[in-house]
């Protein structure tokens, strides 16, 4: 059974997006009428509010993924060019207690990252699990980058929404370069 929910969630969340663009049948650029149109007719996501609430709320959350990634289920939050098209969308997972970090956490974040090396082979950034303590109110440290194409990211690491845990998987309309760390040697002052 493993074995299923791990291939199902393979071709769902990493086969299907090189397949249509982005994810399942978004493409970067859509139209937020045409994002909440084809997410609407989709599949792999189920609408967790009624249409009557999208014009307080926006699209962000409301549309949640049927199939778990690594354990954890996600909802889609989408991020817009000048243009009101779509440049960016984030797979964020349920929130986690501060108990499961170092857990539930790290074990989905190992999964994910191992069936995204599968399909976008290795990570041009890859620094390792973040350190919980290093995350701040509402904020996310990406720890891995892969490239889709030229001007593609995929970025994945943790966040944190007051006091829980979270996984994010963004996937962003640009090339984004690793981070970059220089070492230099201290010459010590006569």
């Amino acid at each position: 059974m493993q074995i299923k929910s791990i291939i199902l969630s393979l071709l769902i969340f990493t086969g299907l997006p090189c397949f249509a663009g982005v994810y399942a049948n978004l493409e970067f650029g859509d139209s937020r009428e045409a994002v909440q149109r084809k997410l609407k007719s989709s599949d792999m996501v189920e609408q967790t509010m009624p249409d009557t609430y999208i014009s307080r709320t926006g699209l962000n959350g409301i549309f949640k993924c049927k199939a778990q990634l690594a354990g954890l289920t996600y909802h889609l939050y989408f991020d817009w060019n000048e243009d009101g098209n779509l440049d960016e969308i984030t797979l964020r997972s349920n929130q986690l207690e501060q108990a499961n970090y170092r857990t539930s956490l790290y074990q989905a974040w190992k999964e994910a990252g191992k069936l995204f090396t599968q399909v976008y082979k290795a990570p041009a950034q890859n620094a390792g699990f973040p350190n919980k303590d290093a995350l701040a109110n509402s904020s996310i440290i990406m720890s891995h980058i892969w490239h889709k194409g030229t001007n593609e990211s995929i970025l994945m690491g943790t966040g944190i929404d007051q006091t829980n845990y979270f996984l994010a998987i963004r996937f962003v309309n640009r090339h984004v370069e690793p981070a970059r760390t220089v070492t230099r040697k201290l010459i010590p002052r006569n």
